[in-house]
């Protein structure tokens, strides 16, 4: 593990989002993963990319952060609708993602997708689990979310729907 990062920027900040995500995807799928802005992508390609970034430098994993809450929440919207609220700052912005200034409403759900990214490159898998427990089974998680997702992002999303 422990690949070096791409330095590879795309335009200016504030910027949208999916311009951020289809950038982050086009240069990750070059390097041979599948980013597709499916529920199956999320599913197994973010643990793939966490794992083989798993020892990058601070300021790339910031970067990192920025380009996989984007991709995270472009599928989100694409597989579950919804839409994106704020300022979405993305790799060149020097304060990174921030949960304040943009997040996601996914039904009647509020959610960052920053979060789960953020609390992992701070703590670990081992502390955190994968992507995908985050996403079905989070209740069993010993991590920061165990209460608050209880069964798991999309239990809540789906639970959110009216």
């Amino acid at each position: 593990m422990g690949e070096e990062f791409p330095n590879e920027y795309s335009v200016s900040e504030p910027m949208s989002p999916g311009i951020c995500a289809k950038h982050f995807a086009e240069i990750m799928n070059r390097k041979g993963f599948n980013l597709d802005f499916s529920l199956k992508s999320l599913e197994i390609e973010i643990d793939k990319v966490l794992e083989c970034y798993s020892e990058i430098k601070v300021h790339d994993m910031e970067i990192l952060e920025a380009w996989l809450t984007a991709y995270i929440g472009e599928s989100l919207l694409i597989c579950f609708g919804g839409r994106w609220i704020g300022n979405f700052y993305g790799p060149l912005c020097k304060t990174g993602v921030n949960f304040y200034t943009s997040y996601m409403i996914i039904n009647d759900f509020r959610f960052n997708p920053n979060h789960f990214i953020s609390y992992y490159q701070n703590n670990g898998k081992k502390s955190e689990g994968t992507f995908y427990d985050y996403l079905y089974t989070r209740n069993e998680s010993i991590g920061i979310f165990r209460d608050f997702l209880g069964g798991g992002l999309i239990k809540k999303i789906n639970n959110s729907i009216q």
